[in-house]
């Protein structure tokens, strides 16, 4: 694991375009190459937007963390509370609905790095559970979230453009402490 000198940090205002920029890139690394290039333009144009990541930055119910290695921009997650999650909304809960590595930097134990932290978080807001939405076939991804605990326990739809996905609803239950 090469995590010693990496940094997790609150993303503020100032950080947008860098946010955005770096939401851009992982999005497209990571989801690019297995959707219909229409549908996949029409996505990021709305979701992937200064605007758009203006606002839910600035959202009280919404966190966003930069993974940061001697400066530079390496991951990024955000976490949302109620009544700001995206779709179970339980206050005994609390989303990861990005968590994105550079995929330079997969298997260096960043992504377990930014878990701990997830975790730390989870316990400050004395919440019983981590969930997320995972596309289902992001079989990577799904096999890294089992690694950590988590396990599939519903779907929900995604619509990528015209594109109606399904995302696999994993949890994380924390041990009561």
């Amino acid at each position: 694991m090469k995590t010693g000198s990496a940094i997790i940090r609150k993303c503020e205002a100032k950080d947008l375009t860098q946010l955005t920029q770096f939401a851009l890139k992982t999005f497209k690394d990571t989801f690019e190459k297995d959707n219909d290039p229409k549908d996949f333009n029409a996505y990021i144009e709305k979701a992937i937007t200064e605007e758009k990541l203006g606002q839910e930055i600035a959202n009280e119910g919404s966190d966003f963390y930069f993974l940061e290695l001697e400066g530079q921009v390496i991951g990024y997650i955000k976490l949302n509370f109620t009544p700001f999650q995206s779709d179970i909304n339980d206050p005994k809960s609390i989303e990861l609905e990005r968590a994105y590595v550079d995929m330079d930097f997969h298997g260096q134990g960043y992504g377990k790095m930014l878990f701990d932290f997830i975790v730390q978080q989870a316990k400050s807001h004395q919440v019983e559970y981590i969930w997320l939405g995972v596309w289902e076939r992001n079989a990577k991804a799904i096999a890294f979230y089992k690694q950590l605990g988590f396990y599939k326990f519903a779907e929900h739809p995604f619509k990528l453009g015209t594109d109606k996905q399904k995302d696999h609803l994993m949890r994380c239950d924390l041990p009561l402490s």
